[in-house]
């Protein structure tokens, strides 16, 4: 009895999963499409960038975005947690900081990482960032970067030509 329940039971979440329930839309929120997006430097994928999609039409009131993994590859998600893009035009932008040298530990917050922060002072080590995506496509008000969602899957590519290395002033100036 117990083994045909539980069997139920997976036979269920597994036709769910399989007819594509999932959260809740928020109410408002348009019908989203399957989106990937494939982000090209150097003619070779680009892991670790930050994707952000905004809308070329402003009624379009939904963030959308995903970071690439080692394939270059983003799978774009809406307002944060809902897989795909709406319908539509978009600027793409993308970023993306490499670090270089000794990261300084967290803030100190008690007597302990205090002297681990003021050894690392102390030891002269140094960090800093920088951007390796030209600005250009950094900024979604400067991308020339744009693509469409249509109905149902879309897979579509993005190119932002060779590496740079901008020292990354933490302040700002991305996506």
């Amino acid at each position: 009895m117990k083994r045909t329940i539980l069997g139920c039971a997976f036979a269920l979440t597994a036709l769910a999963s399989a007819v594509g329930c999932g959260p809740k839309l928020p109410d408002g929120m348009p019908k989203l499409n399957p989106t990937t997006i494939t982000v090209i430097q150097d003619g070779k994928p680009l892991e670790g960038a930050m994707v952000s999609l905004k809308p070329v039409d402003e009624s379009i009131k939904w963030t959308s975005g995903g970071t690439t993994d080692a394939k270059g590859v983003a799978t774009i998600v809406t307002h944060g947690q809902y897989k795909g893009a709406p319908t539509g035009k978009f600027k793409v932008a993308v970023a993306k900081t490499v670090g270089e040298g000794t990261p300084p530990p967290p803030s100190p917050i008690d007597a302990e990482s205090a002297r681990i922060y003021q050894e690392y002072v102390d030891s002269g080590a140094t960090y800093e960032e920088f951007f390796v995506v030209a600005e250009e496509y950094r900024l979604v008000g400067t991308t020339p970067l744009e693509v469409e969602v249509v109905e149902g899957t879309n897979n579509l590519e993005v190119n932002v030509g060779e590496a740079v290395r901008d020292k990354a002033d933490n302040g700002g100036g991305v996506l």
